[in-house]
């Protein structure tokens, strides 16, 4: 076990960065290069390789808002629509996480149980790794969401579920103190969040809960409240956007979707005031 703790790990790691950029330059070993490589093969594999759409429970969704789970699996999981791009995105991330952990092991915290496989009362999961024996879970983040990390905003502000994800894996090492290691990966910033005790549900209380709605027959309550708009229309939470089940969840509301140059919009319920801007529900439907 590493002498050192998560209370220094970010100052450590920017104290190898900055050898880089004032001449003084990072050695690397043979052998910590090579640990590297495999890991951002074995990244690249995953990512490539092809897999089915889980709709399961799972320790990474547990924490999601109820209505969405029941969507999740009560219903088929419509093909979103995905660009490219968006491969590309996520292959990133996947590459930044790794560079992450090489920059912890060189400041000299130890890194351990990386992708272990842990189990809460039937609901499995595979946790990034622990950090100095701490359970830690390594993102990249875009400017937005890293604010949220860095003020702990995300901490009420949750909708992917991290809280609960964080204490499955501690309810199921037996630790407690662990956190997020986040990278801006616009700025490069780093930084280290630790909820508080209190800002993490009791995992097994949570998959009872979880496990009573999604068995019931009619979706739990609406996850977020409507936006209204300065001209009187409604539309979703940001919050809403990335869920791949947006438009069935208010179906009977009605949705329709129209392309500002900000990026889509979707309106629901009556429209008070039509937008200018070009409609493009059938890409949704």
């Amino acid at each position: 076990m590493s002498d050192k703790t998560l209370d220094t790990l970010v100052q450590d790691m920017n104290d190898v960065l900055i050898k880089a950029v004032n001449g003084e330059g990072i050695q690397f070993t043979d052998a910590e290069l090579e640990t590297f490589g495999h890991d951002i093969m074995d990244a690249i594999r995953h990512w490539a390789a092809p897999r089915e759409q889980s709709t399961g429970l799972r320790m990474s969704n547990v924490g999601h808002p109820n209505r969405k789970l029941w969507y999740d699996i009560k219903h088929d999981l419509k093909e979103q629509s995905f660009k490219p791009h968006d491969a590309m995105k996520f292959l990133f991330g996947h590459i930044i996480e790794e560079l992450v952990l090489l920059i912890v092991r060189k400041s000299g915290h130890k890194v351990e149980n990386e992708q272990k496989e842990i189990e809460v009362l039937g609901v499995t999961g595979h946790m990034d790794c622990t950090i100095d024996g701490k359970v830690v879970d390594v993102k990249s983040a875009s400017p937005f969401a890293f604010t949220k990390f860095v003020t702990g905003k995300v901490a009420q502000e949750d909708p992917f579920g991290y809280m609960a994800q964080l204490s499955g894996y501690e309810h199921a090492m037996g630790t407690d103190g662990g956190g997020f290691l986040v990278m801006n990966k616009v700025t490069g910033e780093l930084t280290l969040f630790q909820p508080d005790f209190v800002d993490l549900p009791n995992i097994e209380n949570r998959i009872v809960e979880v496990r009573e709605q999604i068995d019931a027959d009619n979706p739990p309550p609406f996850c977020y409240p409507l936006v209204e708009m300065d001209n009187g229309n409604k539309k979703l939470s940001r919050d809403c956007l990335f869920c791949p089940h947006k438009v069935d969840c208010y179906s009977e509301m009605g949705v329709r979707v129209f392309r500002y140059s900000s990026g889509d919009e979707f309106l629901v319920g009556e429209i008070s005031k039509l937008p200018r801007v070009e409609e493009v529900t059938g890409e949704y439907v």
